[in-house]
């Protein structure tokens, strides 16, 4: 919790409960189970727009604390990473808190490209004497699913070709 420098009291944060953010576009999931070469839970990683923008420059308003973990640039691309180890540390493999979008529970899971609305909290940490604020992934509605969609398999024309071993002969075979 951020400290007023004038009379040494903590700052009341402002919406550190709960946050909705709508719209966000899906770069890198770990969704469908934990990633275990970090050991860094479930995660999603998306793209930062405008929504999530305002909300980091009201965090760090409000806190006094300038350091959000999880962001990164990745060429020319911000993004931001939401974490939670609670369910995989429990050995729960599938992040259970995925919605579509009418609210429901579904067994799918979004990856890159999908638009995703979450819920985060987020939470100011004091480690080493440096305070940090991290943004807890809480739950996931998946709005539109843009993955995979662009792939399309050629069509194969029938040329006549069948598998059928007709009138093939042993000793002819190469093999």
């Amino acid at each position: 919790m951020a400290v007023s420098k004038k009379t040494g009291n903590t700052k009341s944060p402002v919406k550190m409960d709960s946050q909705k953010v709508f719209g966000l576009t899906v770069k890198w999931s770990h969704l469908l189970k934990p990633d275990l070469e970090y050991n860094s839970g479930h995660s999603v990683t998306v793209e930062i727009n405008k929504e999530l923008a305002k909300l980091q420059k009201e965090l760090i308003a409000q806190t006094g604390v300038k350091k959000i973990n999880g962001l990164k640039d990745d060429d020319g691309v911000k993004l931001a990473s939401f974490r939670n180890k609670i369910h995989s540390s429990e050995g729960v493999e599938r992040f259970p808190r995925i919605y579509d979008k009418d609210g429901q529970i579904t067994a799918d899971c979004p990856f890159g490209g999908d638009e995703i609305n979450v819920v985060i909290k987020p939470k100011v940490w004091e480690m080493n004497g440096k305070q940090s604020i991290s943004c807890y992934l809480e739950q996931v509605q998946w709005v539109k699913k843009n993955s995979g969609d662009s792939v399309t398999f050629e069509v194969i024309k029938d040329d006549g070709v069948s598998f059928a071993n007709d009138n093939l002969e042993d000793d002819k075979l190469p093999f």
